[in-house]
């Protein structure tokens, strides 16, 4: 349960932050509870913003093509920032292009949610 809150604490700190991811921390945090906590695992899937994802991938579903796009994006700019800015040394720039490579690749594995009218609000349709 601790890893369940300490996991759940990243991501919201990833929110505001850009440099710290959000979905992983979560899901990983539904992980935990799932096998510790059936009350808090319950709380986090029943949430209005983290539910749905979670539902989602814990069925199998995938992960909106929207959500990998922004996951590219936020990625490739904090790394490419922090490159420029903190990391000096190649060896640490490689460290970096390969983990940012490997999140990339990771994420882009997992199947791909298609989205149905049911995910679309009814204000936009």
């Amino acid at each position: 349960m601790t890893l369940g809150f300490l996991s759940l604490g990243i991501g919201l700190v990833g929110i505001p932050v850009p440099v710290i991811p959000t979905t992983g921390p979560v899901l990983l945090s539904a992980f935990f509870f799932a096998r510790s906590s059936e009350r808090f695992h319950r709380w986090l899937t029943s949430h209005p913003r983290f539910g749905p994802a979670i539902r989602d991938y814990q069925a199998g579903l995938g992960i909106p093509m929207r959500a990998k796009l922004a996951a590219l994006i936020a990625i490739g700019v904090t790394f490419t920032l922090t490159m420029l800015t903190v990391v000096t040394s190649v060896p640490g720039r490689l460290a970096m292009v390969a983990t940012a490579v490997g999140i990339l690749a990771f994420i882009f594995s997992r199947p791909t949610k298609r989205v149905t009218s049911a995910d679309v609000p009814a204000a936009v349709r």
